[in-house]
């Protein structure tokens, strides 16, 4: 068996990539780790708003189908949803339209923010 001293070796030796590998793996790690916990604190927030919106459509659908009229100011309350408690904020103003009012209901959401809708609500013809 004849060895080959005078030539250069091309490539890298099975040690240099094991230890090449094992230095990516000691980085890459954390990264991961990083990214898994930023995706599942997203995929929270995405359902505390997709919740949030659910309980302002629903606010703004009460406030349609109500006889009486919403009056004209700030009001707030708490509501039970999807087994918890939510707080919400309404504001009610005058529109051009002397049959329309704005109805902003903004639902708050603790740490996350708050989560905000507008809607308008027409005065019922009595009939």
């Amino acid at each position: 068996m004849k060895l080959n001293m005078g030539k250069k070796q091309k490539g890298l030796s099975l040690l240099e990539l094991l230890i090449a590998l094992a230095v990516f793996a000691i980085f890459i790690t954390p990264m991961l780790t990083g990214l898994y916990a930023a995706s599942v604190t997203a995929i929270g927030n995405a359902k505390e708003r997709t919740l949030a919106s659910y309980i302002a459509q629903n606010h703004l659908a009460e406030l349609q189908l109500k006889e009486e009229w919403p009056a004209v100011g700030r009001k707030q309350g708490e509501v039970e949803y999807a087994g918890q408690e939510w707080r919400w904020e309404q504001q009610v103003e005058n529109t051009a339209d002397e049959n329309m009012r704005r109805v902003t209901v903004v639902i708050l959401m603790g740490e996350q923010g708050s989560y905000a809708m507008i809607g308008f609500v027409g005065k019922q013809e009595k009939g």
